[in-house]
């Protein structure tokens, strides 16, 4: 027992020294490297291949020396032909070596396979949004299935190898006892015949066991080696330089060589951060910034400008140190271990709004209020019912992309750095929030100011460069030009070509954006609405009585899975094998007793030769069940049950998303997956074994003495009270370590996805003590679930051992048939092994069918967003017009059931007509209710409950009949945040991820909007993609030529007379987009503007832009305040006209 408990202390340590190494090495990892998504992989899947290899580690020595007792015993008894069955061992032991050499390689493709899966399902639950507004969601759906599929098929080749492990396993145990008595010479009697075959037990079960364990060890060793290689990859190289401690490393005249004598006495007095002949890149030899020089001055506020792809994003990692690939020198004057960054993509913890505020320092509440305000969070903390206690769910869902720019922006202004970076801040923001924003932290007395903070922006706001003091001008892979902007504004280059007049956003502008905050600060306050609140739900309800006592119909949606015809086989396969395990201790006794007689009946070789047939038929039986069991019914199992959990995650309301973590989620897929395809088909086998084998046993058993078969029933009894009061609490146990370990997966996300961010802000150390509390919270349900096990096998073998003195004092005190007698000690030398594995691996089944009824549970709760009735499929071509029709629509983010009265409207009481081809913007302040709208036009936003069917139209068809994901493939819509495929995936499948468009459309898109170039630099349109290393202009141009792409694959391909290019342009639609300007220049703004003008001229279009200028020529321009309908008119004329709203919000944006 001690060593068991010494072993299991082991197997934890173990785990909790890789998932530690492998979460303190993605903390290192360089930006753009494609191995997060191993790591995963990794702390799941991979750890846990190592755990179950190690499980019968000890046992491969003791089994050793078990075998090596058992062949000198034997030896004893019958001479030489002990070697007989050791030449088996030897032999099964040689072909075991062969198959040793595949398992490797098979290990290793089915990790792979794996990791993609499993990686590509984290980004489709980070994206879901997205994906769903795109249309993507059946397409990815249908992609992460096949991943699935290959998946399957490349684990197949490790199971195949496993079975004939098993085959081999079992050969010596089965094949090694008619052998031995076919060559054996000497004289026959029931006790030689009986000892021997005991002896042969002894020497042959543990090397059956060390055979069957060698390719789950062989399998640990693959996934350790797989562990070290990622360990092994190359880390982040910090190229920065402090100047205090090249002083301290280099001589004066190394130093004066390097950055010239006069620097050395007033670089650490005014400039911040110096860049000399600097080149950088993501990938070697590829340089996105070439010949870099500029300085930074202390408490100075730098932008840094141009066009997208210009390298701007590029920059701002640079001055972090983050660029995987640098030459020249960035020299800082002071360390700073603590840096303010805000990334272009937000970073998000799952966590409350102030909990991503605050990150890991303490609640100071004046500092507090004072950023708050300042990023005019206020505003929207007054239409969230719990404020900023609101969750923001995975990767920040619940808040809209400005919100999420601004809760960023608030984490980097509340620690008070000396230096703050940031990238892109005022994407998704309306011109009003935007410049409140701007004079209250940048501007005239804002708290950078008033911080005396050197503060870099790399932004397209390019109306507030005037108030900047240093200004830097990309374009062309270097630095077109810097300086002052009343200098740059001069010189005739990129700043002058900007327009912008010296006088932008004048006095007076404080005035209006307080106003404007003021008045929608009341407004906000009687009519809240917003986002819907994050309050996460409990995903363990604890109560629940099938934790304890189980539920049956688990097993039945199992059987469902593979196929009843297949899970028949599997039972009457285990039932063959029961019987021939068992019918040739009988058959021995038949021998024996036809040896005793005078007069033999039948030959030595009749009686070896059935021994031998019904032997080698078991093995047959083990063959054809394990074919049956880990080949087929893994395939179908595995491929429907993932594809039931896939489809109802990809048919859960976003509502699913704000409330439940990602790493819930992503625990299905990986570890419950896992569980499905290892530990639960290997439990049922074992258990099929022992269960029929037992059944044998028992029927054997009694014939010494029937007098045994009274223990029958209060061994049974006894048993039963056993497993039950074992189960109630391994059940529950095994829950809770499949529980305990979603919080460890989600924190490994949130850091993976933030890391630039964390390792700006100084808070890896504190992510590491994170997740070593998280991990250590994980290992307890594991370690007290060994335990009690221990103390199972403990209580079984002492029910064994009354069993087997029972059966001897019968035997002898009855004067039973010597033959029965031995048949029946024989007999019970395995059935106490068989008596423990059906409790061992019958609880194993119960805590691994754990994974089975997590799915059903989560198939069951989660319902699908469509609703009764939503049945209608449009045609492929529909809409053909694009009118879209609101009457009196009304919409909310809470369900009826979540308050009580009446609900936070989104939307309120909004009348609109857009007519066929028209072109109409939706202005507002962020959290008006734009995105609602796109929303409900999409079906991720319902209308209330009394809405009509006429309420809601498009080309005359009712929204509330159309299928759901049939609407979002007919409709083209493009997203705020581009989403795309898992790095590595080419450029071709994030453009095209259905795979219906050919190379040749793929490049026209991409020459279209302007990307060619950049790919062919990339390696071309087949190279791998990373999506981290794309400027936020590059991803959402990648989302428009996604949308291009689609708008042409409808276009009809019927032969017919006119040109292709005017029947294109005929074709009309409805395209929404959703801020797809906010994070690209003018020059890119006027190429997504010229696509819309081309390419969807005969579209209905509906966008979102807080960018006003190109929506100046639009047909129409709705303005929407706190969702309702406000303002509607011709753009250029309602901004004309004194008072009107869009004039106003015209104003703000310094027109």
């Amino acid at each position: 027992m001690y060593n068991r408990y010494l072993h299991h202390r082991m197997r934890a340590m173990t785990r909790s020294i890789l998932v530690t190494e492998i979460f303190s090495r993605a903390t290192q990892a360089r930006i753009g490297a494609d191995d997060h998504n191993a790591a995963l992989t990794l702390m799941s899947t991979d750890i846990e291949r190592i755990r179950l290899g190690l499980r019968m580690l000890h046992n491969i020595w003791a089994g050793v020396i078990q075998a090596a007792l058992a062949a000198w015993m034997l030896y004893i008894r019958l001479g030489l032909v002990f070697l007989v069955p050791i030449g088996v061992v030897v032999v099964c032991f040689t072909l075991l070596g062969v198959l040793v050499n595949f398992t490797g390689d098979s290990q290793r493709a089915w990790m792979t396979g794996v990791q993609k899966r499993v990686g590509l399902t984290a980004t489709v639950i980070a994206g879901m949004k997205n994906l769903k507004l795109s249309g993507l969601a059946s397409t990815v759906s249908s992609f992460v299935q096949k991943l699935r599929v290959e998946e399957l098929a490349a684990g197949a080749r490790f199971r195949k190898i496993f079975i004939l492990a098993a085959m081999l396993g079992f050969t010596p145990m089965l094949i090694s006892p008619p052998l031995t008595l076919a060559f054996t010479r000497a004289s026959f009697d029931t006790s030689k015949v009986f000892t021997s075959l005991a002896f042969l037990m002894l020497l042959t079960n543990p090397l059956s066991q060390i055979f069957t364990s060698i390719p789950e060890l062989v399998s640990g060793i693959a996934c350790i080696g797989r562990i070290q290689a990622f360990l092994e990859c190359e880390t982040r190289h910090d190229f920065r330089q402090v100047l205090s401690d090249r002083k301290k490393n280099l001589n004066f005249t190394e130093i004066e060589a390097d950055t010239g004598s006069s620097e050395i006495e007033t670089a650490p007095d005014s400039t911040m951060i110096r860049i000399k002949n600097g080149n950088f890149g993501w990938k070697e030899n590829v340089f996105v910034l070439q010949d870099i020089n500029a300085h930074i001055e202390k408490s100075s506020f730098t932008m840094v400008v141009g066009p997208v792809g210009s390298g701007k994003s590029t920059f701002c990692k640079t001055l972090l140190g983050e660029i995987p690939m640098s030459r020249g020198s960035v020299v800082l004057s002071m360390r700073c271990p603590r840096i303010g960054f805000c990334d272009q993509t937000a970073f998000m913890w799952n966590g409350t709004i102030r909990d991503n505020i605050l990150g890991f320092s303490l609640y100071d509440k004046k500092r507090y209020n004072s950023v708050i305000q300042a990023t005019a969070l206020s505003v929207d903390f007054a239409k969230l019912t719990q404020g900023d206690q609101t969750n923001v769910g995975s990767d920040g869902i619940t808040l809209s992309g400005g919100q999420k720019q601004r809760v960023s922006l608030a984490r980097a202004l509340y620690l008070e750095f000396d230096l703050v970076i940031l990238d892109d801040v005022f994407s998704g923001l309306d011109a009003d929030t935007e410049l409140h924003v701007f004079q209250r932290v940048f501007g005239p007395g804002g708290l950078l100011q008033q911080r005396r903070t050197t503060v870099v922006l790399c932004t397209h706001s390019v109306r507030f460069l005037p108030f900047s003091d240093h200004v830097i001008a990309l374009g062309d892979n270097t630095i077109k030009e810097q300086g002052s902007f009343k200098e740059l504004a001069e010189q005739g280059g990129y700043v002058q070509s900007l327009g912008i007049r010296d006088s932008a956003g004048g006095d007076g502008s404080e005035t209006v954006s307080e106003t404007t905050a003021s008045k929608e600060r009341t407004e906000a306050q009687k009519d809240a609405q917003g986002s819907p609140d994050g309050s996460p739900a409990a995903e363990v309800n604890l109560d629940d009585p099938n934790r304890a006592t189980g539920d049956k119909a688990v097993y039945k949606y199992y059987f469902l899975s593979m196929g009843l015809l297949v899970a028949f086989c599997c039972f009457f396969l285990a039932a063959l094998w029961g019987f021939f395990t068992n019918f040739p201790t009988i058959w021995l006794k038949f021998w024996t007793d036809d040896i005793s007689s005078e007069t033999r009946s039948h030959s030595h070789a009749y009686y070896v030769g059935i021994y031998a047939l019904l032997q080698v038929s078991a093995l047959i039986s083990l063959l054809l069940l394990g074919i049956t069991l880990f080949i087929v019914s893994i395939k179908r199992a595995g491929a429907n049950l993932h594809h039931d959990t896939l489809t109802t995650l990809i048919q859960a309301p976003l509502s699913f998303f704000t409330h439940t973590d990602t790493g819930v989620i992503t625990n299905l897929f990986s570890q419950d997956l896992n569980l499905i395809d290892t530990e639960l088909p290997d439990a049922l086998l074992n258990t099929l074994f022992c269960v029929f084998q037992a059944l044998g046993q028992a029927a054997v058993m009694p014939t010494s003495s029937a007098y045994l078969a009274i223990s029958y029933p209060f061994l049974a009894v006894l048993l039963y009270s056993v497993q039950r009061f074992y189960l109630r609490t391994s059940r529950q146990l095994r829950l809770l370590d499949l529980e305990a370990k979603s919080p460890l997966y989600t924190h490994f996300m949130d850091t993976v996805r933030g890391i630039t961010t964390l390792r700006a802000f100084g808070y890896i150390s504190d992510e590491v003590s994170k997740n070593a509390r998280l991990l250590n919270r994980s290992q307890q349900p594991a370690y007290l679930l060994a335990m009690v096990q221990e103390w199972l096998n403990l209580v079984l073998d002492m029910i064994v051992m009354i069993l087997a003195a029972v059966l001897t004092t019968l035997a002898v005190r009855l004067h039973s048939n010597s033959g029965f007698t031995g048949a029946s000690l024989v007999t019970l030398m395995s059935f106490g092994e068989s008596l423990s594995g059906i409790v061992i691996y019958y609880t194993r089944l119960e805590t691994s069918i754990g994974a089975i009824s997590r799915l059903k549970t989560f198939n069951a709760a989660v319902k699908p967003e469509g609703k009764e009735g939503e049945d209608m499929v449009p045609p492929e071509n529909w809409p053909q017009h694009g009118s879209v029709e609101l009457n009196n629509v009304s919409a909310s983010y809470q369900m009826g059931s979540e308050s009580e009265g009446e609900p936070n409207l989104a939307l309120d009481s909004l009348c609109l007509s857009i007519k066929p081809g028209d072109k109409v913007a939706i202005c507002g302040r962020t959290g008006s209710g734009k995105s609602s709208l796109v929303s409900l036009l999409l079906k991720l936003l319902d209308p209330l409950q009394d809405t009509p069917n006429e309420g809601l139209l498009i080309d005359g068809l009712p929204l509330n009949n159309l299928d759901r994901d049939a609407l979002r493939q007919r409709v083209i819509a493009v997203p705020q945040e581009a989403v795309f495929l898992p790095d590595g995936a080419t450029f071709k499948e994030n453009l095209d991820p259905s795979g219906l468009s050919t190379l040749d459309e793929c490049k026209a898109v991409l020459i279209d909007i302007g990307l060619w170039d950049f790919v062919q630099g990339r390696g071309g349109i087949d190279a791998g993609m990373t999506s981290s290393t794309l400027s936020g202009g590059q991803r959402q141009l990648m989302s428009i030529g996604r949308s291009l792409l689609r708008r042409r694959a409808r276009t009809p391909q019927t032969p017919g007379p006119g040109n292709m290019t005017e029947r294109i342009k005929d074709q009309g639609g409805l395209l929404l987009l959703d801020e797809v300007n906010s994070s690209v220049d003018q020059d890119t703004e006027l190429i997504i503007k010229r696509i819309i003008e081309t390419e969807f001229d005969a579209y209905t279009v509906i966008a979102v832009s807080h960018h006003l200028d190109m929506i100046m020529d639009f047909d129409t321009v709705v303005v929407l305040d706190t969702g309702k309908l406000v303002e509607v008119g011709n753009p250029r004329a309602l901004a004309s006209t004194e008072g009107s709203r869009f004039a106003s919000l015209v104003r703000a944006g310094g027109k």
